[in-house]
């Protein structure tokens, strides 16, 4: 329909504040989740019980947007909403730093149930407002122009997010702050809220916005609020240092004479773990007759390196991916101007899988296996790229926590599993009690003659010494361990993570939690709307839970493939955000007509193409191809998968053949349903009990049922 020439102004500020509306929810997104993950330990079950937080009620405000149909008049009745969503994210942010010692006791960790009512309750009046504001969206644009326009609305809030994608995932978070982050989002909006509300006559509105931007720029001249929340967790310390890093958030403070350095909350190390980092280092080292080349990937604290450095060796390679941290330590210790010391900022795996140096011995001083991506450094796969880079005689370790003299069912199995993995690639392997457990590896004799050898090298060490330490107990000890290991535990693989799936396993069972209970929820919750909804609801909910599921194993399939590199994540994930603004945008110029049959073919094209992609990752992971191809294989997916989500929601929203608010409110709360609830399935329980290329299998079987449903309940 052609639209009046006087009527043009107010039609660009509906797409303009649809376009407003994608960019805040995906750079909100964006923070909010590595607050939350920086808050609850960031594995995938809390990313998984967070992001299905975020879409259940982002999908629920959309539903409850058709209740308001005759509140709706003009883009005036949204504006106002619009400035609460710009201001909302700093503010949910604050209060998260600001109650989490008020309602919780300070240093204890938090259970599932606590994280999934916290996250809830934080994040239910943004998302309310996002949905309900979409709905909104939809209902007014549609009747701006006389007919079902609900899948460019859909294809403009995309764009945004794909804007919005690039600007925070790509540029912002490597220079801002977090709340320097959220200020300028505010900003972004309320500065376009005002541009708005001049040229449209809202006077409300820009009076709500203009009061805003001036109080959040006082906020900032006047005082630091990304130090002031901080201080809030850490009371009792003074805060030294901290920085929002894209890796992670980075505080050190300080206790008298001791040192702190925390990474997302979590205690990396301080200035008082001698004992600790004597064991990690000369446990394994003395094991060699005498390395010249040791290699160290993670966890270069001073302790660490000062105890490599007692060693006659020639090179020392420190493996760090995050910068950021290694300038915070750096601040405060000279140990890093050894010249034997050499710093590589690159992922360890990227780096032991391309580098030409042989090690005669390499310390994996990485977290534990408690996600899919550190998973990665413990699996069979691994471990034999490492030992290609080893000399003769060469021995490997790392450790995980663990009681001295006793396994849980949880640790004996995540003990065994890693101890075969270990074993499957390395003719010997001990495991010596300590600190922690000790996983120590090599194909020469190893020994427990851990005081023995430290008087021969003639090490004068304060804890690891013949006065500290006795050989014959030591022995018992370790073997008492050894003794405990299931002989047929599963090996780890990097398609197949098992310990990562034993290790948040044994996270739970401090907290009694049942594992299988948010499984059975989400599976109740799948099954209820399989049945209950309209054929073309079903499609779209299963067009939503396939797609957000391949995304997160396309995710999980590029980090081990290509190795952790967090702007390429970053870029594939903006890259999803332009399949759905596209597939959205011209599913008309490709298929002209919405009708049935047609809608049942991209369903039927979808589950097609999942079944593909197993083939394509399992060529990928044996090929040699460079890693710009690689990366440009999992961009095409990626595109290719949300273009075909894109498409599935154009065509729902045109085969609805009911009033355009309820249509829009639907169909938008059933994609998301469906990929919140396939985002925490996939992440969480499928990938590490059946691995990826088998989630992808099951994943293809939903939009093939769905489409037949379809062909069986609506004909032809």
């Amino acid at each position: 329909m052609n639209v009046d020439p006087l009527r043009r102004q107010e039609a660009i500020g509906y797409f303009w504040v649809v376009f407003l509306l994608g960019l805040t929810t995906i750079a909100a997104q964006i923070v909010l989740l590595r607050e939350f993950l920086s808050f609850f330990y960031g594995n995938e079950l809390i990313l998984g019980l967070i992001l299905a937080n975020w879409m259940l009620l982002t999908g629920l405000g959309a539903y409850l947007g058709k209740n308001a149909r005759r509140r709706i008049f003009s883009l005036s009745s949204v504006l106002p909403v619009m400035i609460v969503l710009a201001v909302l994210p700093f503010i949910l942010v604050f209060l998260m730093y600001y109650l989490r010692n008020i309602v919780f006791v300070q240093g204890t960790m938090l259970n599932v149930l606590q994280v999934f009512v916290s996250s809830l309750v934080l994040l239910t009046p943004f998302c309310l407002l996002a949905g309900f504001v979409f709905t909104m969206l939809g209902e007014l644009v549609s009747r701006f122009y006389q007919e079902n326009r609900i899948s460019k609305v859909y294809a403009w809030e995309a764009f945004g997010s794909l804007i919005g994608g690039i600007i925070f995932n790509l540029v912002l978070i490597w220079f801002l702050k977090t709340f320097q982050s959220l200020t300028l989002l505010a900003g972004i909006n309320l500065l376009a809220i005002v541009y708005l509300t001049w040229q449209q006559g809202f006077r409300i509105a820009r009076w709500l916005a203009v009061p805003l931007i001036l109080c959040l720029a006082a906020f900032h001249i006047f005082s630091s609020p990304d130090r002031l929340a901080r201080q809030f967790l850490y009371q009792g310390d003074q805060l030294e240092y901290y920085k929002s890093s894209p890796y992670g958030n980075i505080v050190v403070t300080r206790q008298g004479k001791q040192i702190n350095y925390y990474e997302n909350q979590v205690l990396l190390f301080s200035s008082q773990q001698t004992a600790l980092n004597e064991e990690t280092v000369h446990y394994p080292l003395l094991q060699h007759r005498g390395p010249e080349k040791v290699l160290l990937l993670s966890g270069g604290i001073p302790g660490v390196i000062e105890e490599i450095l007692k060693y006659d060796i020639q090179q020392l390679d420190y493996v760090e991916i995050n910068p950021w941290l290694l300038d915070a330590v750096r601040q405060r210790s000279d140990v890093y101007k050894d010249p034997r010391l050499g710093v590589i900022n690159r992922d360890a795996r990227m780096y032991v899988e391309r580098t030409d140096k042989k090690y005669d011995a390499v310390l994996i001083n990485l977290p534990e296996p408690s996600t899919a991506q550190l998973n990665r450094y413990y699996t069979q796969a691994f471990y034999r790229e490492l030992k290609e880079q080893l000399n003769r005689d060469a021995v490997v370790s790392f450790s995980i926590a663990g009681a001295a003299n006793y396994m849980s069912e949880e640790g004996r199995a995540l003990n065994s599993s890693l101890y075969q993995t270990l074993h499957s690639v390395f003719e010997n392997v001990l495991i010596v009690p300590g600190k922690k457990h000790y996983f120590i590896a090599s194909d020469q004799p190893l020994t427990y003659d851990i005081s023995r050898l430290v008087k021969e090298r003639g090490f004068e060490n304060v804890y690891v010494n013949p006065y500290y330490i006795q050989d014959d107990l030591l022995k018992r000890r370790g073997q008492l361990l050894m003794d405990e290991l299931l002989k047929e535990a599963e090996i780890n693989r990097d398609f197949r993570p098992i310990t990562y799936y034993l290790k948040v396993r044994q996270w739970l069972s401090h907290f009694d939690f049942n594992y299988w209970l948010p499984l059975a929820v989400a599976a109740i919750m799948a099954l209820y709307f399989f049945i209950r909804l309209h054929p073309v609801g079903l499609g779209m909910f299963a067009a939503g839970f396939a797609g957000a599921s391949v995304e997160v194993v396309l995710l999980v399939a590029f980090q081990i493939l290509y190795g952790y590199v967090y702007s390429m994540v970053g870029i594939i994930v903006t890259v999803f955000m332009a399949g759905l603004a596209a597939g959205t945008f011209y599913r008309e110029r490709i298929i002209p007509r919405a009708r049935l049959r047609d809608y049942r073919r991209v369903i039927w094209i979808m589950a097609g193409y999942i079944l593909l992609l197993p083939l394509i990752i399992e060529g990928l992971h044996r090929s040699t191809a460079p890693a710009s191809a690689i990366q440009v294989i999992f961009g095409t997916m990626m595109f290719i998968t949300a273009a075909l989500v894109g498409m599935v929601f154009s065509l729902s929203s045109q085969l609805r053949l009911k009033p355009w608010i309820t249509v829009v409110s639907e169909i938008y709360s059933v994609d998301l349903l469906g990929a919140g609830i396939g985002t925490f399935i996939v992440s969480v329980y499928l990938i590490p009990l059946l691995g990826l290329m088998n989630v992808l299998i099951i994943t293809a079987a939903l939009p093939l049922a769905a489409g037949l449903m379809a062909r069986l309940r609506l004909g032809r």
